[in-house]
């Protein structure tokens, strides 16, 4: 599993028995597609979605877009799901209703076997860990160091509509958000603390074609400090890509701070003072990650930096 793709911004799910849906996708750019198995698929069809996954996972591949599954829980097929849908082309495994630290390294295993039988590399498919109950979310430091496969946990990042996970924690989703700090905090400091860089916000309980509303939660996750968010509708994908991208802001502010050290060294100091601020090395490493990424996404970073 290449780390070149991460992290991912924006990544769409797709009922995994909808092909024509995924031969449409690239028209919407995502980064990601996450190919659903489990709450989008009615359950008289999940063996039809099941194979229809691994044509997904193939055409995907052709137009060079990471795939996903998000398979059913260990209870009820996810097992199985894992065997059909590990193929070349699969980048990795969203695991719903992730309880515990023993669920994600009984998935490893049944991952291992399947890389093993399908001929793919060892470990080379991540883990997404789906807590959506109390349980699960009170252990996402314990799930996310369960496994070297896992990269991130899904948190919640919520409009007025509730979701299961909502109903789980008892919580009133609102507008403001207030409400969902805590575990939106939570969830990015246990995946950062276990190593899994990559926490992913779920943004839902908007009306689908409120995008200001979209980009007002995509806008709430990336100050908490996730580095992408899932999505479940085409055209939320554009607002989280150019919000999980470094601004034309962000961009000149790396590049003046990035310049300003550089003349500092040249006179022998270690701290200088930038638009009426004292910076120092401290500072350096995240304006560096922020001229990266614009570089990996194309957009435009002086010469004067490259």
């Amino acid at each position: 599993m290449t780390q070149l793709i991460w992290p991912l911004r924006a990544l769409l799910f797709i009922p995994a028995h909808k092909l024509d849906w995924v031969r449409k996708v690239h028209r919407w750019s995502p980064d990601a597609v996450i190919l659903d198995l489990e709450d989008a698929v009615p359950p008289g069809q999940k063996a039809t979605a099941r194979a229809a996954a691994r044509d997904a996972v193939a055409i995907l591949r052709e137009a060079g877009i990471p795939a996903f599954v998000r398979i059913n829980s260990l209870q009820t097929g996810g097992a199985d799901d894992v065997q059909a849908v590990a193929i070349a082309g699969l980048t990795g495994i969203f695991v719903p209703k992730v309880q515990s630290a023993a669920d994600i390294r009984e998935v490893d295993t049944v991952m291992s076997y399947a890389e093993g039988a399908n001929g793919l590399p060892l470990a080379s498919l991540a883990i997404i860990a789906i807590p959506e109950t109390t349980t699960g979310l009170r252990l996402v430091y314990e799930i996310a160091c369960a496994s070297r496969r896992v990269r991130g946990a899904v948190g919640l990042m919520s409009g007025p509509v509730s979701g299961d996970f909502a109903r789980a924690v008892g919580l009133h989703p609102t507008d403001a958000g207030f409400e969902q700090m805590y575990f939106a905090s939570k969830t990015i400091i246990d995946c950062r603390a276990a190593g899994a860089a990559y926490p992913l916000a779920a943004l839902v309980g908007t009306v689908l074609d409120d995008l200001a509303a979209v980009r007002v939660l995509a806008e709430r996750a990336r100050a908490f400090g996730f580095t992408g968010a899932t999505v479940i509708h085409p055209a939320h994908v554009a607002v989280v890509r150019d919000v999980f991208s470094p601004s034309e802001s962000e961009i000149a502010e790396a590049v003046g701070l990035l310049t300003a050290m550089r003349d500092a060294e040249a006179t022998g100091s270690g701290a200088v003072a930038y638009r009426g601020r004292m910076v120092d090395y401290a500072m350096l490493a995240r304006a560096e990650e922020v001229l990266q990424q614009a570089r990996r996404y194309g957009l435009p970073v002086p010469e004067a930096t490259a």
